[in-house]
């Protein structure tokens, strides 16, 4: 019996010699405090907000655990009349993430875009002329994005943001939708090309013609039998996409369904958006073809584009890349 409860100890202590180890602060440069990861949190990240303005130019800094699988992304756009610069690095090594997100550096701007900026918090994206900005990394793309949830996940003045930025698989459209939400994230690489002014809230995309289920929460709440809706897909969601995980509030199998981009179900974006950890999703062509989740798991499908599984621990994102800023930016300003 000692021999087994030794086991069980040395066992408990090499796990814990194993756990990831990052820098962990918020609001300081000089970040010296660490933090042991959790089980499953892979990787550290270091999330960095600069607002430049008249009067000068104010820094905030987060770094701390994260889940595994999340993109290095970033953007920068006017707001306010101040330029916000919001990028987020990820890496798998012990207190790799000492410096700054390399996103933010200097580059030179010979080499770069004129993107159309705006912000929905300063109702500058409902104007007729939208301002421009210099990307100043030449790695930059125009980007634009649109998040919608119902209820609100993020705040309203942050529906749509154009600007620059760097964003992780946006060679196509990134988008999914469900009845409770809407996202679309739209790159492009020549200047002012994103001037798509459609208002998506108040004139939906056109339909395609695919149906598929639809859902938010879990298999007692929102995601029952008879709370799962058909819903008619939009635009460019030509697929069906269902992904089951662990959700802060919602607890272990928290389930979604909808329409969703190719490119969508080949990105992370279901556990940035939706605060999903340990996520396994899975996307499929065909009417109604979204329904293989059971008893909240995803079983092996034969024929499926089936996403990245994310390890993770539930936790609250307090900006996972990019389009984090929608959740960071309101917090920090």
């Amino acid at each position: 019996m000692e021999s087994v409860w030794g086991c069980i100890l040395l066992g408990a202590l090499l796990s814990q010699a194993a756990a990831l180890r990052c820098y962990s602060c918020d609001g300081d440069r000089s970040c010296q405090e660490m933090e042991d990861c959790g089980e499953q949190q892979g990787q550290c990240r270091t999330t960095a907000l600069t607002m430049i303005s008249r009067s000068g130019v104010s820094d905030r800094i987060q770094k701390g655990c994260d889940v595994q699988g999340k993109p290095n992304n970033s953007i920068s756009f006017v707001s306010h009349g101040q330029i916000v610069m919001l990028a987020e690095e990820h890496c798998a090594t012990d207190l790799c993430n000492q410096g700054v997100p390399k996103a933010l550096s200097s580059f030179p701007s010979n080499a770069s875009l004129d993107c159309l900026s705006c912000s929905s918090s300063d109702h500058s994206c409902s104007s007729p002329s939208l301002m421009r900005i210099r990307c100043l990394d030449p790695r930059e793309q125009c980007v634009d994005i649109t998040a919608i949830s119902m209820p609100d996940e993020f705040p309203q003045d942050e529906r749509r943001i154009k600007g620059c930025g760097q964003i992780s698989r946006c060679q196509e459209p990134l988008g999914f939708h469900n009845q409770d939400s809407f996202y679309l994230l739209q790159c492009c690489n020549s200047s002012l090309c994103n001037n798509d002014a459609h208002d998506y809230q108040e004139s939906p995309l056109p339909l395609n013609g695919v149906t598929c289920f639809a859902c938010e929460g879990n298999s007692s709440h929102g995601c029952t039998p008879e709370n799962i809706t058909r819903l008619q897909c939009q635009g460019p969601m030509t697929h069906c996409m269902e992904a089951v995980g662990s959700h802060a509030l919602r607890g272990p199998g928290a389930m979604l369904k909808g329409c969703a981009t190719p490119a969508w179900c080949d990105a992370p974006y279901t556990s940035i958006y939706k605060r999903l950890a340990g996520v396994q999703a899975r996307c499929c062509q065909g009417n109604f073809c979204n329904s293989r989740i059971q008893a909240g798991a995803l079983p092996p499908a034969r024929r499926s584009r089936a996403g990245r599984r994310l390890g993770a621990q539930p936790a609250l994102l307090y900006g996972a890349a990019l389009l984090a800023l929608l959740v960071l930016l309101p917090r920090s300003s």
